[in-house]
C-alpha cells in the first residue's frame, strides 16, 4: 500500500461496527491508501452480512468524498460524515479576525455552476477532469485589488484564488449543512463509543499486525479476528443478559 511516495505492506481494515452491543457487521480488507473509496464495499459487506442497509450511519472526516457522498445518496442513506476543517464554516468572523479565508467562505451556485467569494467575485468552473475533479478560478486583476487578497490568494506564483472540488459539490454542501445542526452532531457525537473503542479492543486482545502476505490471505484472517471479536460480545451480551436464549434462538432484551 503506497502513500505519498512511501510504500510499504500494509492493508486497509475496514469495519462497519453496530451500535447497541459493539459488533461488528461488516468488515473488508482494502489497499488504498485512504478511506476515500470505502463506503461502496462496506455497504456490499453490510447487505451481505445483515441482508439489510442501517437506517443510520456515521464515519469520520476521512471518508468524505464525492464518491462516498455518492454511495450514501445512491443507497438513500441517512449518513453522517464528518467535513473536512476547510469545508466547515469557520468559527471567527472573517470581517472580525485576520483568519486566512477558506473554502466554506464561498458560496456555492448549483444553478450556475459558481462560488461567489466573500468580496463578491464569481468564480467560474475553469476546468473539469474525467474523474469528475473541478477547478473553479477568479480574476486576476480583481483578486489584485480585493482587500482580502493576502489572506485569500495563497499561491507562492502570485495566482489567483482557485477552488478545488468535483462534480460531486452539491452533495458536499448538503452534507456541510447537515452536520452543521445540533441533530446531526449529536448523532455523530456517538460514533466515538461505537466504532472507535473496537479497533482499541482488537489491539488490546493481541492483534497488531498480520501474520500472512496477500489480499486473499490477509482477508481471511482479518475475518476470524472479528469472528472472534464478535464471539466475545456476544457471550458478554448473553451472560448481562442484555441477550438471551429463548426457546433456542437469541432474543434481545428490551432493555437496549
Amino acid at each position: 500500500m503506497g502513500k505519498g511516495k512511501s510504500f510499504d505492506y500494509a492493508y486497509n481494515a475496514q469495519i462497519s461496527v453496530d451500535a447497541d452491543l459493539q459488533i461488528i457487521v461488516g468488515q473488508h480488507i482494502s489497499q488504498n491508501a485512504n478511506d476515500k473509496q470505502e463506503v461502496e464495499p462496506a455497504l456490499q459487506a453490510l447487505q451481505q452480512t445483515t441482508g439489510r442497509l442501517p437506517d443510520k450511519l456515521s464515519a469520520d472526516n476521512g471518508y468524505i468524498s464525492g464518491g462516498n457522498l455518492q454511495a450514501f445518496e445512491d443507497n438513500h442513506l441517512d449518513a453522517y460524515i464528518a467535513t473536512d476543517k476547510g469545508e466547515k464554516t469557520h468559527k471567527l468572523d472573517l470581517d472580525h479576525s485576520e483568519r486566512k479565508v477558506v473554502k466554506a467562505d464561498f458560496d456555492y451556485n448549483a444553478t450556475d455552476n459558481t462560488f461567489t467569494c466573500p468580496n463578491g467575485q464569481i468564480l467560474p468552473m475553469v476546468s473539469a477532469a474525467k474523474d469528475g475533479s473541478r477547478v473553479y478560478q477568479g480574476c486576476a486583476d480583481v483578486c489584485a485589488a480585493c482587500p482580502l487578497n493576502k489572506r485569500c490568494c495563497q499561491s507562492e506564483k502570485g495566482q489567483t484564488r482557485t477552488i478545488n472540488t468535483d462534480d460531486k459539490e452539491p452533495l458536499r454542501q448538503e452534507m456541510n449543512r447537515k452536520m452543521a445542526t445540533d441533530a446531526a452532531k449529536t448523532v455523530y457525537k456517538q460514533r466515538k463509543v461505537i466504532v472507535e473503542p473496537v479497533f482499541g479492543q482488537i489491539k488490546n486482545a493481541g492483534f497488531r499486525g498480520f501474520s500472512v502476505r496477500g489480499k486473499d490471505k490477509v482477508a481471511g484472517e482479518f475475518s476470524m479476528v472479528c469472528a472472534a471479536h464478535n464471539f466475545k460480545k456476544i457471550a458478554k451480551a448473553i451472560f448481562t443478559g442484555l441477550i438471551r436464549p429463548e426457546f433456542g434462538h437469541d432474543a434481545a432484551n428490551a432493555a437496549i
